[in-house]
Parts: structure tokens; C-alpha cells; sequence
């Protein structure tokens, strides 16, 4: 079998070219995709306790915590303790966070929007269906 007829390096082929377009964007703006992903991540009102990022985007805690510490130094992200709870940290974006966090945004939904533009409804719902069972697949049977 070749390498382009296995589904994991055309899923990885495929991130990797979507990473490339986020992070061209994100590089105009002092950051990388992943800075972007934390900030889409962030309740804009709330904030969100920095222990249930990680669950949330699907990185380990030490990636995780580099990415906060550089969002910190750039002031885009603020670390609060949380009022009832002193031993939760709350991160919360800045009002500069808060603009790149539309900046990430509208680079997602454009991404999305030009796909959207170019594949039939059909298309992608099959997308959807086939994504959503490999997905199923992989946790039932080899996780």
C-alpha cells in the first residue's frame, strides 16, 4: 500500500496544509496556529480554568503551558485566580486578546467558507459522516 492511499497521511497531509494557511496568518500577528486555537478556546466572558484547555484542545499540559506563557508575554492572555476556588487559575484574554482572538476566528471561518464554496453539500456531509465514524472507530477499537 502506498502512503498516499492510507487514511492517516492524507489526514495528515491535510492538517498540515490547513496549519500552514493558519500559521501564515498567525505569523502576521506575532503568534502560530496553535497561540490561535488557545485564544478560540478562551470563554470570551468567563475566561477559562487553564486545567481544562488541555483536555479541550488536545494538547499535553508542558505545550500547553509554553503556549500560555509566550500568549502571557505578548499581553494577549491574563492569568486570574479564581475568586471561590484560589487554587484554580483563570485565564482570561486581554483587550488585545480579544482582537486577535477575531483575527483567528475570521481565519477559520474564511478557511471554512472557501471549502464550503468549492464541495457540493453531498460532499460534505459525507465528509462529516466518514470523519465522525473514523473517529468512532478509533475510540472504541484502538484507544
Amino acid at each position: 500500500m502506498e502512503p498516499e492511499d492510507t487514511i492517516d497521511y492524507n489526514i495528515r497531509k491535510t492538517w498540515y496544509n490547513i496549519a500552514k494557511i493558519y500559521n501564515k496568518t498567525a505569523s502576521e500577528y506575532m503568534s502560530s496556529m496553535s497561540m490561535g486555537m488557545v485564544l478560540l478556546n478562551i470563554d470570551v466572558v468567563e475566561g477559562t480554568q487553564s486545567t481544562l484547555l488541555g483536555p479541550i484542545m488536545g494538547m499535553e499540559s508542558t505545550s500547553l503551558s509554553r503556549t500560555l506563557n509566550k500568549l502571557e508575554e505578548l499581553g494577549v492572555i491574563e492569568r486570574v485566580r479564581d475568586d471561590m476556588d484560589k487554587r484554580k487559575t483563570i485565564i482570561k484574554l486581554t483587550e488585545l486578546g480579544q482582537k486577535r482572538r477575531v483575527v483567528a476566528k475570521n481565519a477559520v471561518l474564511e478557511f471554512n467558507n472557501t471549502i464550503f464554496e468549492n464541495l457540493s453539500q453531498n460532499d460534505i456531509d459525507n465528509f462529516f459522516s466518514s470523519i465522525r465514524k473514523i473517529n468512532k472507530i478509533i475510540n472504541k477499537e484502538l484507544i
